[in-house]
């Protein structure tokens, strides 16, 4: 067993003894200790340079029903004496709820009692951030933008090129029995390139991630930056239209994100989900199939078990188009009298436990982007959008994006178009989805959020 498993563990069932001790009927202890590197070059020199290490613990208690909790980031006796104490306090005088509980037995991936880590055969921990020099690093991250200029002469330069990467541990033991821990590494790179041409300046993204350094590929970032920045040169706004659309593999996965904050059955409950009454109705197209899969094998979001312990499980939430499921923890799914889904999350260990996706996406399909071109003859290839924290409402479902991308004129790819809003109802998009690519990729955001490139009919274009 690693040994920061091994310390975590221990740890973890020492403030759930403590918890016993002080009067708790039941407890959890949420451990995590990670370390991490992040690099920011700009002009091949190096603009910043940070190293972090952090360890807590969260602590959640339920006294008669009523439940508390608190953390602390000091793992002595008399630290956790006092945040257990501060945990049981809250407890007392919060209501009492009918639905908060621990996880049942039989949602554990180990029965009561066995100690294990987890998660070796999952692929989420490659390579030790730590066994990889700081020079390697630097070197790695000037890669980025020397190989962005190289590509072609209108490359002008690098806006940025970002570094990071991270180990971390997770325990998680509790008073019915279940104490267990897993380890991840993360590693991940982007840049902004720069292309300049007859006065008129675009930036184009790339990124790569992966589970260990030797994963990451900064020959493909480098290239999509440059390729997208050069792609954009003399790009203009259209007259305002309906039209097809392709969203690209990394706007189409944004959209996604949007619906996977709808897909939490928090976010039901509160009545901020524009999905909340279409359960078992159509919300798609038929060729909609979205997936959650906390299994996936190397997967950004993927782990033995969730933030309360419970085993991470694949589900079909969207298939031909009508919404199956939510996703759940354990006080929702009491809430909604249905089963555990293995999607219980926190922040960190400061916080409390809410919902969200594992690896979200959608199933790709099997056209080449090319042939989606030839689908979407005279429609608009989007490559970017814009604002989408603020365009993406997943309360409302309603969407307003700037975007930036090309127009398809005969089949394939024609000028840059740049200054164009897309605009509409989420289910729109959603029920207007037509055909999907054969190049799903993922991107590590809400765990991982995966989708192909895809088309979407007849969709209003606003420019002029």
């Amino acid at each position: 067993m690693d040994e920061h498993i091994s310390r975590g563990i221990s740890t973890a069932e020492k403030i759930i003894e403590i918890c016993s001790r002080l009067g708790a009927s039941q407890s959890e202890a949420f451990f995590v200790a990670s370390k991490g590197t992040s690099i920011r070059v700009f002009d091949l020199s190096v603009e910043s340079y940070r190293h972090s290490e952090y360890s807590g613990a969260g602590i959640r208690v339920f006294v008669k029903g009523r439940s508390g909790r608190s953390y602390t980031t000091d793992m002595s006796e008399k630290a956790i004496i006092q945040a257990v104490e501060k945990a049981i306090s809250g407890a007392k005088v919060s209501e009492p709820d009918p639905h908060i509980s621990l996880p049942e037995d039989s949602y554990y991936p180990l029965g009561a009692k066995e100690r294990k880590q987890l998660g070796n055969d999952l692929g989420i921990w490659r390579e030790d951030p730590g066994s990889i020099s700081t020079e390697q690093k630097i070197e790695f991250t000037m890669d980025l933008e020397r190989l962005a200029r190289k590509l072609d002469p209108r490359i002008k330069g690098v806006e940025s090129a970002f570094y990071s990467d991270s180990a971390t541990y997770v325990v998680i033991a509790n008073s019915l029995g279940f104490s267990s821990g897993y380890k991840a590494s993360s590693f991940n790179a982007y840049l902004t390139a720069i292309a300049e041409e007859k006065g008129d300046s675009q930036t184009g993204f790339g990124f790569t991630a992966g589970r260990s350094f030797s994963s990451l590929d900064a020959q493909a970032a480098s290239e999509e930056a440059a390729d997208l920045a050069i792609s954009l040169l003399g790009s203009r706004a259209i007259e305002t239209r309906r039209m097809p659309l392709i969203l690209r593999s990394l706007p189409a996965a944004e959209l996604l994100a949007a619906v996977g904050f709808a897909l939490s059955a928090d976010a039901v409950i509160k009545e901020k989900s524009f999905l909340a009454d279409k359960l078992g109705e159509r919300v798609g197209s038929e060729i909609l199939n979205v997936v959650d899969d906390g299994t996936l094998k190397g997967g950004f979001g993927t782990a033995p078990f969730d933030d309360e312990g419970v085993r991470m499980t694949r589900k079909t939430i969207v298939e031909k188009g009508i919404l199956k499921c939510f996703l759940h923890n354990c006080y929702t799914a009491s809430r909604m009298s249905t089963t555990l889904t293995g999607n219980a999350n926190r922040a960190s260990f400061r916080d409390g436990i809410g919902v969200a996706p594992t690896n979200l996406f959608l199933s790709q399909g099997d056209l080449t982007l090319e042939e989606l071109h030839k689908e979407a003859d005279n429609g608009l290839e989007v490559t970017e959008l814009q604002g989408v924290h603020v365009g993406l409402n997943p309360v409302t479902g309603e969407i307003s994006l700037g975007a930036r991308g090309r127009l398809i004129r005969n089949g394939k790819p024609d000028r840059g178009v740049r200054e164009v809003t897309i605009a509409g109802k989420m289910e729109d998009f959603l029920r207007g989805f037509t055909a999907a690519g054969n190049d799903l990729r993922f991107i590590p955001i809400l765990g991982g959020i995966g989708a192909p490139s895809i088309l979407i009919k007849d969709i209003v274009v606003a420019g002029t």
